[in-house]
């Protein structure tokens, strides 16, 4: 008990630690990149620090398990250089044992990963990107379970399916008088955006007046709306942004509406693994770092210990995508480099008996 505290406290401080530096680097390369947009719209260089702040819950979370290894090499690798690593083995600890002290300290990490990524990131992200598409564009536009919504002056915009190549379906648009009096609603089955205006096709459109409702039907018509698809590519939350919660519902939703849902149950499969993957992180480094090894300088191990967790990601990135591309069962593509990483820490715990 005195030993997992130990241990763990130290894991804890340094990848805690890890996580400030990384989160830190990487929202200054994010700012840079958002001042690049300032003076666009109402776009402005607080917009741009609001809008990096709202983000950092969601980069923490895709950094934590580099900074978990990070944290956890710098550790041990201290551990191992003033020779306590090697009083602890000494002591009868065999590389087993201190991996189940690990895997203690690693269920920490796990709880605080999954309060960020499931409560804390979902809604800072999605708040991040609406309120910069607002600045940028001018309009309010939020992408929900229910489709794109956006309005556009006195008109309220509903698109159902967002499809490639600037194609819409299921479009309704409510038009309100000044006194907020619904005045029509237009019903589109679908709709492309050409030269600066959108096309709409099987058009069904609703007149209301105060003596009556008429329903007029049209094969095309032009729209002239400000909204534009780079407003729609802007508000559109990627998967592995959204909570656990919100990409079962919206599977859900995708499979009644007969749409694809293969990247958005990729993603639910990556969330599922994520818990087991910063275990993996925590226990590699014990693979790495070797007690009866010459002293390492800590940047060293830092640096190794950022390879690692760098490798890893894109690992889990190319399996994903390779997964997609070659129709992968997206369990096997998520679970890969995790099952691997694992495989290997077995292979070499087992030897250490």
């Amino acid at each position: 008990m005195i030993l997992d505290r130990y241990i763990g406290r130290s894991i804890l401080v340094n990848s805690m630690l890890a996580l400030f530096a990384l989160v830190a680097v990487f929202s200054f390369f994010s700012l840079v990149d958002q001042l690049d947009d300032t003076g666009r719209g109402n776009y402005e260089v607080a917009d741009a620090i609001q809008y990096v702040l709202l983000t950092i819950p969601r980069l923490s979370y895709e950094l934590f398990p580099i900074a978990i290894v990070i944290g956890s090499m710098a550790s041990l690798g201290m551990l191992a250089n003033s020779s306590e690593l090697a009083v602890i083995r000494t002591s009868g600890i065999s590389q087993a044992q201190l991996a189940y002290s690990l895997v203690k300290t690693g269920l920490i990490f796990v709880v605080i990963s999954i309060l960020i990524g499931e409560i804390v990131a979902p809604v800072t992200e999605q708040a991040a990107q609406q309120k910069r598409s607002i600045a940028l564009t001018k309009q309010i536009a939020m992408k929900t379970k229910h489709g794109f919504w956006s309005r556009d002056g006195d008109n309220y915009i509903n698109i159902r399916k967002i499809l490639p190549g600037d194609r819409v379906e299921e479009i309704y648009i409510y038009e309100f008088d000044k006194e907020h009096h619904l005045r029509s609603s237009i019903y589109a089955k679908h709709a492309e955006y050409n030269e600066n205006k959108w096309v709409l096709h099987d058009i069904l459109k609703t007149n209301i007046t105060e003596e009556q409702v008429t329903n007029n039907n049209y094969d095309t018509a032009k729209w002239e709306a400000l909204l534009n698809p780079e407003v729609i590519n802007m508000v559109t939350i990627k998967p592995r942004y959204l909570s656990t919660l919100g990409l079962i519902s919206y599977i859900d939703y995708l499979k009644s509406n007969s749409q694809s849902s293969k990247q958005y149950i990729q993603a639910f499969w990556s969330k599922l693994i994520s818990p087991f993957s910063i275990i993996a992180m925590l226990l590699l480094s014990i693979c790495v770092v070797r007690c009866e090894a010459r002293p390492m300088g800590l940047g060293q191990r830092v640096f190794i210990g950022a390879l690692i967790g760098i490798t890893f990601n894109l690992l889990n990135q190319v399996s994903g995508h390779l997964g997609l591309i070659y129709g992968v069962p997206a369990f096997f593509s998520a679970c890969l480099p995790t099952i691997l990483v694992f495989s290997y820490i077995y292979h070499r715990l087992s030897n250490s008996y």
